[in-house]
Order: structure tokens, then C-alpha cells, then sequence
């Protein structure tokens, strides 16, 4: 994991200021004009000369250069997430095994009985991931919208494979020689690349802020969390998650994966206990999104709730909803197609309801916030689990556009 800190100045010109100097000892990665803060990763000489001091916090002080000091920043460790992706969920299975498919998990949620109604023209949807393959059929054309990246950086190539994943699954279409249809086939979509440090990710959300506030539907499908069996420590300095309560104010819909953290947790396959629904995601103004198999048992990692910070003001009970992901599902992923042996965990759960968030936006673009939450929730079928397993029940896009 690349080591990088945040400088966080009391005003834009001293971040002007400071960055108008040259410094040997680290590289900026983020500016962000409106936080007023820099993210940096420290030359690899200055790294080895601090190798040997104990604490990060004290190599934080130590690789900071006399130029940022000078200017009074405040020094801080710029917090990483990790990709809702664990190894056994990445277990690719044998060549001959019968594979699930997208489109089976289309017909499950009737994302196909609502085409003739909307397929999801007129809104965004951003893929907060590793990236997408844009050389795929299922992108081409004007399905896609500028994306971000850190400068220098392409969005639209993807160093994992998951946020390409994830991109098909929401908007993928067939319409240009493509293999696959998302949920929304007809939205486009804005690759955001990210190493899910907390810098990146409020750059992220500002630039969806400033989209929302010129007119534009957006809504952000989110597969990032902490893979922990407990319960982690909020970062203390965190810039994204006031970046994304404006993007929430300014109307942007978002969408997080519950995690895949029951068996870290300890939990029992069938049970919906212990909590394992971690950090922001306990948060009301987003949906959380745990995820089934197709015969609609609880896939066994999927994160149960009621969530970390529940009963905290602004809090819900998760997650939210279900959406399924397939025995043997095959699926984009990176510059070609896998086979996943224990689905696609809640990261290709939470792009599905990204898609139908997307679809009721095209029909109904008044429909913002706990208004759209609940009309994706009672429309829910019930699987016949907890609320802490499977929060509403399965999304049912036909019904989901059906509410008055």
C-alpha cells in the first residue's frame, strides 16, 4: 500500500503559496481548491530516511518538507478504503461449470419488464471504482461521460477489473456489438478511478456536487467499505464524507454495497447476526445494499445489520435492500470476461440498484432522496430473511416504477 499524506492549509492562497515552491521531497497527487488541501506521496528517499522512525505519525511530521510547515498545514495520514472485493469471492471456477449470467440476474429483479417503460436515458450514473475497460462494446459510443482521475491518470482503463464489473452491471448495453445489458442499458456512465483514499474520494464527490448543481442526474454506485470482522475507526480528518454529504444535498442519489464481512464477523451462513455493516454506510441519506444468490438465500459474506453508527442521528436501519448476484457469474471484468465462483459479492449487488435508482430517475427526475429510497424499498419483494440479512427484500424494478 503506497504510503501518502494530506496537507491541509487554513486558506487557498497559503495552498497556492506553498505549492508555487518546489520540493524535492514529495509529489502532489490531489489539489483540492475548495478543502484546501494537498495530497502527496513522499519521494522514495525521503520514505527511506524515515524507515526506521516507530510510529506513522511521527514519519508523517518527518516527511513533510519546511515549505509545507512554513506555511502552518495541518499534517494528516490520508485515510484509504478498501475495495469491497475478498479473495474468495475473486475465486474464478472451473471452465465447465455451468455459468449464471447477467441477464439471469435482470430477469430476477425485472429490470427487463421495465425497458418498455425507461431504460434509463438522461442520467448519469458514476462508477466510484478501480477504473473501467472503455474499449468494451457495453461503453461505446456517447455512453460515456467524462470521467476522473488523479492527472496523469486515464479513467477509462481499470488496473483491477472490479469497477469495469460494476460499469456492465449498472448501464453495460448490447446496443453496439456489446455482450451484456445493465440494469439501465440507456444511462451513461462516468468512470471514476480512485485508490479510495479519503483526498481522492472528496474530489470525487465535489466534482459530482458540481454536476448535480448544473442540472444533471447523477447517481453514484459505490463498492468500497473496510474488510474487517469489527468494527473499524472513522477517520477523524476525513474530507469525503462532508464532500459527500453536499453531494447528497446538492441531489446527487448514492449508492453503497453493504460489505462482505459476515463470515469476518463470525457469522453463521444463515444467521443475521452480529453487525458487520461498517463506518458511513450506516448513514440514512445513502442506501446500502446486501446481496443474494439466485435461489435466494443469503449469500454467506454478506454484510448484516443494523449497522455501526445505528441509532446516531442521521442513521437507518441496514442495510436497505437486496439485490442478487449469480452461482458462477459471469461478468466484464477488466480487458475481458471472468467467471466468479461465489458471485460478485455486494459490489455487483449495489450496481444494480444504481441502475434502478437511474431508472426512476428518467421517468420521475423530481424523485430525490428518502422519497426515492422508499420507493425502491416498498417495492421490495421479501425473501423471507431478517431485516438485518436482507433490509427490505429483493428491488423489483417493474414495481419500483409502477408507485404512484
Amino acid at each position: 500500500m503506497e504510503t501518502r499524506f494530506k496537507l491541509r492549509f487554513k486558506s487557498k492562497a497559503d495552498m497556492n503559496a506553498a505549492l508555487a515552491m518546489e520540493s524535492a521531497d514529495s509529489a502532489p497527487v490531489v489539489i483540492n481548491e475548495k478543502r484546501n488541501y494537498v495530497s502527496f506521496t513522499p519521494s522514495p528517499q525521503l520514505l527511506k530516511e524515515t524507515s526506521e522512525i516507530d510510529t506513522l505519525e511521527m514519519r508523517t511530521e518527518s516527511a513533510v518538507s519546511d515549505i509545507a510547515r512554513n506555511f502552518g498545514a495541518e499534517v494528516l495520514v490520508d485515510y484509504q478504503y478498501e475495495l469491497d472485493a475478498s479473495p474468495d469471492i475473486l475465486v474464478e471456477t472451473a471452465p465447465d461449470a455451468e455459468a449464471g449470467s447477467l441477464s439471469d440476474v435482470t430477469a430476477m429483479i425485472r429490470a427487463d419488464r421495465a425497458w418498455p417503460t425507461t431504460r434509463g436515458a438522461g442520467v448519469i450514473i458514476a462508477i466510484v471504482d478501480t477504473g473501467i475497460d472503455g474499449r468494451h462494446n457495453e461503453f461505446a459510443g456517447s455512453k460515456k461521460v467524462a470521467g476522473w482521475a488523479v492527472p496523469g491518470d486515464d479513467p477509462w482503463t481499470d488496473y483491477q477489473g472490479h469497477g469495469t464489473m460494476c460499469g456492465c452491471i449498472a448501464a453495460g448495453t448490447a446496443a453496439l456489438g456489446g455482450r451484456y445489458n445493465g440494469v439501465a442499458p440507456d444511462a451513461q456512465i462516468m468512470s471514476c478511478k480512485t485508490r479510495f483514499y479519503d483526498s481522492e474520494l472528496a474530489a470525487i464527490y465535489d466534482t459530482l456536487t458540481a454536476m448535480a448543481k448544473d442540472g444533471k442526474q447523477v447517481v453514484a454506485s459505490n463498492s468500497f467499505g473496510m474488510k474487517t470482522g469489527s468494527a473499524p475507526t472513522p477517520d477523524p480528518n476525513s474530507d469525503f464524507l462532508p464532500a459527500l454529504g453536499d453531494a447528497v444535498a446538492a441531489g446527487v442519489t448514492v449508492i453503497f454495497s453493504a460489505g462482505n464481512n459476515h463470515q469476518l464477523a463470525g457469522g453463521r451462513p444463515h444467521a443475521c447476526t452480529p453487525n458487520s455493516v461498517w463506518l458511513h454506510k450506516s448513514r440514512s441519506d445513502v442506501l446500502a445494499v446486501a446481496t443474494c444468490k439466485l435461489d435466494s438465500s443469503m449469500w454467506y459474506y454478506s454484510s448484516r445489520g443494523p449497522g455501526q453508527h445505528f441509532n446516531d442521528p442521521n442513521t437507518n436501519r441496514k442495510p436497505d435492500i437486496t439485490a442478487p448476484t449469480p452461482l458462477n457469474g459471469k461478468i466484464l471484468y477488466g480487458s475481458g470476461e471472468r467467471v466468479l465462483q461465489n458471485g460478485w459479492g455486494t459490489s455487483g449487488a449495489c450496481p444494480q440498484v444504481a441502475g434502478l435508482a437511474a431508472l426512476i430517475l428518467s421517468v420521475h427526475p423530481g424523485v430525490k432522496g428518502t422519497v426515492l429510497f422508499d420507493r425502491i424499498r416498498n417495492s421490495a419483494t421479501s425473501l423471507g430473511h431478517g431485516p438485518e440479512c436482507q433490509g427490505a427484500g429483493l428491488i423489483n424494478c417493474e414495481a419500483a416504477l409502477a408507485v404512484a
